[in-house]
């Protein structure tokens, strides 16, 4: 037997012997009493029951995810243990906000569900319903469970936007004290902004000769005050000559070593010599240079203020279905 498969019929023993322990404890009360197959219910939210099968398809396919994230066998299970329990409770957070939801009297227009699947299909599938019934099929789901699922997703999503939406507008001395805080999260290497020509030996009718002569000329043409982006989009081979050679920026050791020592080296505005590499020759102009250092406050305010909202978002969200959790019923049987 495969260590997967030894995870799955362990998992599925020890979700069984727990389920078993609870009801020798007469823990399965309430919604649950009518429910078939008891021992195969790992929670209970309101009247909606979440069994091991359920939990064990979904734990799946992440399983190829947590293995690789994984450095021992150990670890391996501790990580399936602590997805597993998130999972679960994943599942119940989202029952509670549909709730939530259908309570405050809202609704998704059928016609905005039926082109969200649509999208779907065509953005995953072609558009070939038959891949995506053979989809289904190995997901065990049917059509109308797999929109009822699209359907939930969407009302997660809106009303976790709508938790977003609380909170407040950042002030201009709080961004100021959190970059304060963690300056060290700005350190920018040293960047440059280039726009390149490359000839390629192993395109067209010219030799490497002849295209080393009009890499030349092209150099020559380029520092006499010609438009290096309209040399570009005239004789450039790569797929950035139509917008005039412009590569944007890059940070020091990204680039090729040779075109790299270049690149920070020629003075702002100037043009490179030709530089072979293998089949290809290349030119480059130097836009802009910025050194290293620790970025302005103003040139990272957007960030910072994405992250302060984030966090903000976070916590109200947490306080949001804390107080849904203590409003419900809920029960865990593992």
């Amino acid at each position: 037997m495969t260590t997967y498969k030894r995870l799955l019929f362990f998992a599925a023993l020890f979700f069984a012997a727990r389920a078993n322990l609870c009801l020798a404890q007469g823990l399965l009360t309430g919604p649950v009493r009518n429910v078939t197959g008891q021992d195969n219910i790992v929670a209970v939210v309101e009247d909606r029951v979440i069994t091991r099968d359920e939990i064990m398809r979904e734990l799946r396919n992440f399983i190829p995810q947590i293995r690789k994230a994984s450095h021992s066998e150990y670890e391996f299970n501790r990580n399936v243990t602590a997805y597993t329990n998130e999972l679960i409770q994943n599942i119940i957070d989202r029952e509670l906000i549909v709730k939530d939801f259908n309570q405050k009297g809202m609704s998704i227009p059928q016609s905005y569900l039926d082109a969200h699947f649509d999208d779907y299909l065509n953005s995953e599938f072609g558009g070939d319903r038959a891949e995506f019934l053979k989809f289904l099929q190995a997901q065990g789901k049917t059509i109308k469970q797999f929109r009822q699922e699209q359907e939930r997703d969407l009302i997660v999503s809106y009303m976790q936007q709508q938790q977003r939406r609380t909170v407040s507008e950042i002030s201009p001395a709080k961004i100021i004290e959190y970059y304060e805080n963690n300056k060290s999260k700005w350190f920018s290497p040293a960047t440059v902004k280039i726009s390149q020509i490359t000839l390629k030996t192993f395109v067209g009718n010219k030799t490497k000769e002849e295209l080393e002569e009009l890499a030349k000329n092209i150099v020559e043409r380029a520092r006499s005050g010609e438009s290096f982006a309209k040399l570009a989009r005239r004789h450039s081979q790569d797929d950035k000559a139509s917008s005039g050679g412009d590569w944007g920026w890059y940070k020091k050791g990204e680039l090729n070593p040779t075109l790299d020592e270049l690149a920070f080296k020629e003075k702002v505005g100037g043009v490179t010599d030709p530089v072979t590499l293998g089949n290809m020759i290349f030119i480059m102009k130097i836009e802009e240079r910025k050194p290293e250092g620790i970025q302005s406050v103003d040139e990272v305010r957007s960030q910072i203020e994405w992250i302060i909202a984030d966090e903000r978002a976070r916590e109200v969200y947490k306080k949001w279905v804390e107080g849904l959790r203590k409003k419900a019923y809920i029960k865990y049987y593992q």
